[in-house]
């Protein structure tokens, strides 16, 4: 004795089947559902590459899709969207980077930042550059706040040089250090290939 049912369109089905189809066309509502809910819920996880540094190759970064990306005079400023983490991707020629630390001091100070004391330094030689890291202690509206230059300076006295400015609240700092470490990630694995 064969037991068969009725599908959707009509058509006759063994049970076997119709039991599959039937579970198969919830799991397949399910899968879908749940792929769009995981590419909705990890949007601002996705990043979009931006040059930082002409040549070529060029160095690049990748940041986050939800960050704001704005053009600066020497290369790009990204914020997050609640404004707690701001960083700067400058690129810049050996004899201008006294004017962008003044430049920078002139915001700084118009921002209310005030350095605190002496930076806490550390710097890195590599084959094709040296990477110099300052970490300064500094408040902002007298409380504390995260304020960290990353310079790397080429050997070849031929390539522009790239300032990184990041500016951040302690909160911002720790809750945006997962895409932090994945956007310096990016740049570091684009250095590499200079």
């Amino acid at each position: 004795m064969c037991i068969a049912g009725i599908g959707f369109l009509g058509e006759v089905i063994p049970v076997a089947t119709r039991e599959f189809a039937v579970f198969h066309g919830r799991f397949g509502r399910v899968a879908v559902g749940a792929i769009a809910f995981f590419l909705w819920a990890n949007e601002p996880t996705m990043a979009k590459k931006y040059k930082v540094v002409p040549g070529d190759p060029p160095i690049t970064v990748d940041i986050p899709a939800a960050w704001d990306v704005t053009d600066s005079k020497r290369g790009i400023q990204a914020s997050t969207a609640d404004e707690e983490v701001y960083i700067w991707f400058e690129n810049y020629k050996p004899n201008q980077f006294e004017k962008i630390l003044d430049e920078h001091k002139k915001y700084f100070d118009e921002q209310g930042v005030k350095i605190t004391g002496e930076p806490k330094q550390d710097e890195k030689a590599y084959t094709n550059f040296v990477i110099k890291k300052s970490d300064y202690p500094a408040t902002y509206e007298g409380k504390p706040t995260v304020l960290r230059y990353l310079s790397v300076v080429p050997r070849s006295e031929e390539k522009r040089h790239l300032l990184v400015c990041y500016w951040a609240s302690p909160d911002g700092d720790k809750e945006y250090a997962d895409e932090m470490e994945k956007m310096m990630k990016s740049l570091g694995a684009s250095i590499d290939e200079q």
